[in-house]
């Protein structure tokens, strides 16, 4: 399956037809996507289509969602060891995804992120050294959007080392995280909670940024869940300041009323309880 325009165009007719409300249409148009996924490029037509500004964006949405089922369905080799995507595949999707992903519409970049999440759970560490290198270079780009981005994969990353049992190729995998993740993560949650103080004026400015400050706050939980890494024993009272200061802080313009279900701010401050909690028990 060539990469070419006229590809393109073929998908995205079909990637069209998917959304139409006509079973007649739509289920074709499924059977035709689900009969060529097998192809060698056929993830990466659908990702350059998904990065094309030109396509009408709910087309691009689709090819999205269709290529994080994609990766459900076969990322995961069998048990039988029938590799369903080809290895050049493989290799030229972990190069491009996290940088489309970043760049794209809040739509798109949630379908990619749960892509990339599902294709780490397979492939990282081992297959995936510089996924993490990747994600925190974006974090001096100083775009929350992109920010954010980085850290709700992050978070669907690292969310499962609060359930799995403890053994050595797990703390291995933590340590690797760790010496990576754990200082770029405590800088951009101090310069985070900075910008609130001094620079913040907008409601969407607010929202933005106690959205990365809630998944910052996630993040931490899953990293020292486990075990209390040193790194953060060291810094310990960084966290704990800055913690102190939000739980604290009143956003009136994140405030929800007594009827409403928790709101950005009530769902900081909960996490922020359940992080000193788990450093207690500790």
């Amino acid at each position: 399956m060539e990469l070419s325009n006229e590809n393109l165009i073929t998908l995205s007719q079909y990637l069209q037809q998917t959304l139409n409300p006509d079973n007649n249409v739509r289920r074709p148009a499924e059977k035709f996507l689900e009969s060529v996924e097998g192809n060698k490029n056929y993830p990466l037509l659908l990702l350059h289509l998904v990065g094309k500004g030109e396509i009408d964006i709910t087309i691009r949405i689709a090819g999205a969602v269709a290529f994080k089922n994609y990766v459900k369905r076969n990322w995961k080799v069998n048990e039988d060891g029938n590799d369903r995507i080809h290895g050049d595949d493989r290799g030229t999707v972990k190069q491009v995804i996290v940088n489309l992903m970043l760049v794209s519409p809040e739509a798109i970049q949630k379908q990619l992120s749960d892509a990339v999440s599902i294709i780490g759970k397979s492939d990282f560490p081992e297959k995936w050294p510089n996924l993490i290198s990747d994600m925190v270079e974006k974090f001096a780009s100083e775009d929350f959007h992109i920010i954010n981005g980085v850290l709700h994969t992050a978070h669907s990353l690292f969310k499962r080392y609060r359930f799995e049992f403890k053994s050595q190729s797990l703390w291995v995998e933590i340590k690797f995280v760790l010496d990576k993740f754990a200082k770029p993560l405590t800088d951009l949650f101090v310069a985070t909670v900075e910008f609130t103080k001094t620079h913040a004026k907008t409601d969407a400015e607010f929202k933005i940024t106690y959205s990365s400050l809630l998944l910052v706050t996630k993040i931490f939980y899953s990293l020292n869940f486990q075990d209390l890494p040193e790194f953060f024993e060291d810094n310990m009272a960084t966290w704990m300041d800055h913690f102190h200061f939000l739980l604290t802080n009143d956003v009136s313009c994140l405030k929800t009323d007594e009827d409403e279900e928790a709101g950005l701010l009530e769902q900081l401050k909960s996490q922020i309880c359940d992080n000193v909690a788990l450093y207690a028990q500790k």
